[in-house]
C-alpha cells in the first residue's frame, strides 16, 4: 500500500440529493510527494461538482496525534501532518476523529516505555449539518 488507493462513488440517496463517498487509503507518510498529488487530484474533482456534498473517508496517513516515533522520521510526518490539515482547512471540509488512537505498535516506540501510536483514520464531510450527522464515540483501546 505504499502507493495508496482512491474508491470514489457519486450516488444519490432516496432524497434524490446527489452525494460523493470517498474511501482512501493514502499513500505512506514516506512519500509526501504523493500524498499531495492524491490531496491536489481529489481536490480538482471536487471542484468539478462543486456544492456536493461528500464523505471521505479511510486511513490517510496523516494524523493530529502521534507518540512514540522516533526522531528521524518527524520531518516525514510532520510535512503529512501539515499537508493534512491544509487540505482540509482548502477544502472546506469538517474533521471527525476517533478519541483513541487507531494505529498502535507496543514494540515500536522511539524507546522501550514508548508505544508507538498515532490516529491515522479520520472521517472529512463537506456541506453537512448538525443535522444531518450524528456523533458516534470511539471505543477507547485496552492493552492486555
Amino acid at each position: 500500500m505504499a502507493h495508496g488507493r482512491v474508491l470514489w462513488l457519486n450516488v444519490m440517496t432516496h432524497e434524490v440529493k446527489r452525494i460523493s463517498i470517498i474511501n482512501i487509503h493514502q499513500a505512506t507518510a514516506k512519500r509526501p510527494d504523493l500524498q499531495r498529488r492524491v490531496n491536489t487530484q481529489i481536490q480538482a474533482e471536487m471542484k468539478k461538482s462543486e456544492g456536493r456534498r461528500r464523505i471521505m473517508r479511510g486511513d490517510l496517513n496523516a494524523a493530529t496525534s502521534r507518540t512514540g516515533y522516533s526522531i528521524s522520521t518527524k520531518y516525514h510526518f510532520e510535512k503529512v501532518d501539515t499537508q493534512f490539515q491544509e487540505f482540509i482547512q482548502r477544502t472546506g471540509g469538517s474533521l471527525i476523529q476517533s478519541e483513541a488512537h487507531a494505529r498502535k505498535d507496543l514494540m515500536g516506540g522511539a524507546s522501550l516505555d514508548d508505544v508507538k501510536s498515532a490516529t491515522l483514520d479520520h472521517i472529512i464531510t463537506w456541506i453537512f449539518s448538525n443535522d444531518d450527522t450524528a456523533e458516534m464515540r470511539a471505543p477507547k483501546s485496552t492493552v492486555h
